[in-house]
């Protein structure tokens, strides 16, 4: 019952400022403002966005042509990269390979398909995904003078993120560079962005963990009788040195239940844990803490602090990466399917249709399977970190 108003309570309250903004927004009538407000999202549209995006790309139009040029060659191989990872991926999935990793869906519903502590971090992650990817559109299409029609910003009650619509009829009549540059601009910024991310990760946190973080305490649980204080880092664990989670594991694998562990804190101290068993395996002993991988940084930083930060950008690099290559599958509605058609163009295809409907076959086919076969070896089909 607890866990379920866990779930339920900060949900509500979510729902209820949710609410109680629409109304506000009504009564104050904010489509003056070009707020547009429905029960399901808001968006500011504004041409004010078209303009930014338009001086922008004429001030460094030289070097947006060089970028966009770049990301219009790296395509091909953004798009064979997702079908060679997802058919790699299906193979070992199918295998059962030791090193088979699930297909999960980033479907951003707290307490349902990811849990409140990693949504904070998901909505950050999707933002720097979703607005980025879009001005990149914008930028590559005023670039070869294609009228933006409309752009905006939205939040559609969990998913934050950006829109930029195009003039579909005028970009048909550009040459099919300019098509190719539009099409791969979004997911190639999405990388660009993604190895951005990574660089400042890697200066600010060394690359190797040195102890295991403690994130909470079961309630109840040796460690928190004993004292062992959240956001403390174990790095020895009776005698043996613990760099890690699976440094933990494999000293725990080796406890029985009942039995006290000597657990050293990075500040020095100790604290005796009577261990206990778990609840999902009576013959497993626990210490009863919640940890993660702790990587020091090399600026001051309070352990929780450096952990929310590492959170950030690690949760940043995992869907950056994945979400643009997957976009770049020839599958429609994605851009690797617009992409692909004008890559058939230019090799004299002029009849586009069916190798666009059997390259979207699949890449959809490889998306289900290995959905469905991460869902029968992992159990979920969700991202749950």
């Amino acid at each position: 019952m607890a866990s379920i108003l866990d779930t339920l309570i900060p949900l509500g309250i979510y729902l209820g400022i949710w609410a109680a903004i629409f109304l506000i927004g009504m009564l104050i009538k904010a489509d003056r403002f070009g707020v547009i407000l429905k029960p399901y999202y808001f968006m500011l549209k504004t041409a004010a966005f078209n303009s930014w995006m338009e001086r922008l790309g004429t001030k460094w139009r030289r070097a947006w042509l060089v970028f966009f040029d770049v990301g219009a060659a790296m395509g091909i191989g953004l798009s064979g990269l997702a079908l060679y990872a997802f058919v790699r991926g299906l193979i070992a999935l199918f295998v059962r390979s030791p090193q088979a990793t699930p297909t999960a869906l980033i479907i951003p519903l707290p307490g349902l398909t990811i849990s409140w502590e990693i949504f904070p971090y998901i909505i950050l992650a999707i933002a720097v995904l979703l607005i980025p990817h879009e001005v990149a559109h914008g930028i590559a299409s005023v670039l070869d003078r294609v009228p933006i029609k409309s752009s905006g910003v939205f939040l559609a009650i969990f998913l934050p993120g950006g829109f930029v619509e195009i003039d579909e009829e005028d970009l048909a009549k550009k040459p099919n560079r300019t098509k190719l540059r539009v099409f791969a601009a979004g997911s190639f910024t999405n990388v660009v962005s993604w190895f951005l991310v990574f660089l400042i990760a890697s200066s600010i946190f060394l690359p190797t963990p040195s102890g295991v973080l403690v994130t909470s305490l079961v309630d109840g649980g040796g460690a928190q009788q004993a004292g062992v204080p959240q956001w403390s880092v174990i790095t020895v664990v009776n005698g043996n040195p613990v760099n890690s989670v699976s440094d933990l594991s494999g000293i725990m694998s080796r406890i029985t239940p009942g039995q006290s562990v000597d657990v050293r804190l990075s500040n020095g101290l100790d604290r005796m844990v009577v261990t206990k068993s778990d609840t999902q395996n009576q013959s497993r002993a626990i210490i009863g803490v919640i940890t993660a991988n702790y990587f020091p940084s090399r600026i001051p930083l309070s352990p929780i602090t450096g952990f929310q930060v590492f959170s950030a950008f690690n949760w940043m690099i995992l869907i950056l990466f994945n979400v643009a290559i997957v976009n770049m599958l020839p599958l429609f509605p994605f851009d690797g399917d617009r992409y692909f058609a004008t890559i058939l163009n230019m090799l004299g295809v002029k009849n586009t249709k069916w190798p666009r409907i059997a390259a979207s076959v699949i890449s959809l086919g490889l998306l289900l399977m290995s959905l469905v076969l991460s869902f029968l070896l992992f159990g979920t089909i969700f991202l749950r970190r």
